[in-house]
């Protein structure tokens, strides 16, 4: 009986139609994170031409990786079993584990705090995620039965499919789009060190660069800006000025509702 039992569970492990469905929604989430993360890394280069925007590429592939390969691992899982949510929910589980965890690698907290939080949200972002585990296995049944179907009939089921995937991947990477204030940010400095390496004068530079050193050595060469939310004031913006030869300027720019934006002071540094 046991050996009989040992037979219809490798038979299963074994069935085509489920590993066409793995692949199919491992192929989905792959497609779906690559695109997350190429249009994560190159939105705002696309959308502000006019603006020299720093574009670091070991991020944007660690990004891919990250997205991409975990994304296809995820949703492979997603699509293991066919009759029940076991494998949805352990995909959906991982997940959120590894988005919290990512986000927790950032912070300084202490390791124990980390866990119990980690424990703590891994059951309601868990629950956020099972509706995208989900659609990967859904995803993955369609093109399986796609895949016995001809004509339009078929290609209706793949184009849908493919709509589906475009519009997971885009939807993370139009979340990295600049917001108005970020924007008003990297444009302010962009003008100051526009004016800076047309000025006259020295009277005429910003006092906040004037101050900064190694700044007038660099005012004439080029450069691109990158901004991230300040970390000294919830109304500020830390935009870096980044130099070919590694010499960095971080400037937080303030800028209150219905006021003028104005600068703290600079701090230069050099790129590790």
């Amino acid at each position: 009986m046991r050996f009989m039992d040992n037979q219809n569970l490798l038979k299963r492990n074994n069935d085509p139609e489920k590993q066409r469905r793995i692949f199919f929604a491992a192929l989905s989430g792959f497609v779906a994170g690559t695109i997350a993360a190429l249009l994560s890394g190159f939105i705002n280069t696309l959308l502000f031409p006019d603006l020299p925007l720093y574009l670091n590429g070991s991020a944007v592939f660690i990004a891919w990786v990250l997205w991409a390969v975990l994304g296809g691992i995820f949703a492979g899982v997603a699509a293991y079993s066919f009759d029940d949510m076991k494998s949805i929910l352990l995909s959906a589980l991982s997940m959120a584990v590894t988005i919290l965890i990512l986000n927790f690698m950032q912070g300084a907290e202490s390791a124990l705090l980390n866990v119990i939080v980690l424990v703590g949200l891994s059951f309601p972002f868990t629950a956020m995620m099972t509706p995208l585990a989900w659609l990967f296995f859904w995803l993955a049944h369609r093109f399986v039965q796609a895949s016995s179907l001809s004509g339009w009939a078929r290609s209706k089921i793949v184009l849908i499919n493919i709509m589906i995937i475009l519009a997971l991947g885009a939807a993370p990477g139009i979340y990295s789009k600049m917001n108005s204030r970020a924007e008003r940010a990297v444009r302010v400095i962009h003008e100051l060190l526009q004016e800076a390496a047309h000025a006259s004068a020295p009277e005429t530079i910003h006092k906040a660069l004037l101050m900064t050193e190694g700044f007038t050595e660099h005012k004439d060469q080029p450069y691109t800006l990158s901004q991230i939310p300040s970390e000294d004031s919830t109304e500020g913006v830390d935009v870096t000025v980044h130099y070919e030869d590694g010499y960095t300027i971080l400037c937080t720019v303030v800028l209150y509702p219905g006021s003028a934006p104005s600068i703290f002071d600079c701090y230069a540094g050099w790129a590790p």
